[in-house]
Order: structure tokens, then sequence, then C-alpha cells
């Protein structure tokens, strides 16, 4: 877990993967029966992966109501450095406003389907 010290301000929580594999940086919400799933464009979700999972898997995942720094998997081709960040399809994050939620603002420039960075902003 020695990629979570780059982190800043979160406190880790172990979520349990629901019927899909997770990967690191997409953003779940957690079903009634309290399993983990990628969460869509208009969800804010409830946390954002610190750790890929296989279907059934204890992973580290952030709350997305708590702020700091996290992963996030880009869903489009240019996120720049200080742009806000919104909710994507699949659970990724994005910059498209149109019919998202904002979760925070990207700090640093990444390209679709990598991961990047972004800070997290507090839920209202």
């Amino acid at each position: 877990m020695a990629e979570l010290a780059t982190y800043i301000g979160i406190v880790p929580q172990t979520i349990k993967v629901g019927a899909s594999a997770l990967a690191r940086g997409v953003r779940v919400s957690l079903d009634s029966g309290g399993l983990a799933t990628v969460t869509d464009a208009s969800t804010r979700g409830d946390f954002i992966t610190l750790q890929a999972g296989a279907i059934g898997e204890f992973i580290a995942a952030a709350p997305m109501s708590d702020g700091g720094a996290v992963p996030a998997l880009a869903g489009e081709a240019s996120c720049d450095q200080g742009d806000l960040a919104y909710s994507y399809a699949g659970g990724a994050v994005g910059v498209t406003s149109s019919g998202a939620v904002i979760v925070g603002r990207w700090r640093q420039t990444t390209a679709s389907g990598k991961l990047g960075s972004i800070q997290l902003f507090t839920a209202a």
C-alpha cells in the first residue's frame, strides 16, 4: 500500500468489491448489501478507490465527502491541471459539467484512461 502515502488529507476506509472488479481511482457507491459498485456520470458516489480489487475483495477507498487529494481515472482526452473535475461515465472523472456532478479540481494534467490526481471538494 505504498501508493497511499501519495494522497494527502484522507482517512482510508475498507470497502468490499461488488459484482464487478474495480480499478484504482474510480468513483463507487455502496449498494443495499454494502458492496461497492461503479457510479454513473450523474452521481458523485460514496468513495473513490485507492486500490484495484477483484470481486469480493476488500480494498482501501477514500470517502468522497471528506476532501483530500486522491487518485482519479480520467474519462476525457484533456483533463488539465486546475480544471474543475466532474463525475463521468464508468466511475471515471472528467471536465464536462453537462449532466455531471462536481467532485473537485484536477491537480495534474491527465489523459483519458490514465490515472491522475484530484483535490476532492467536501460535499455541501
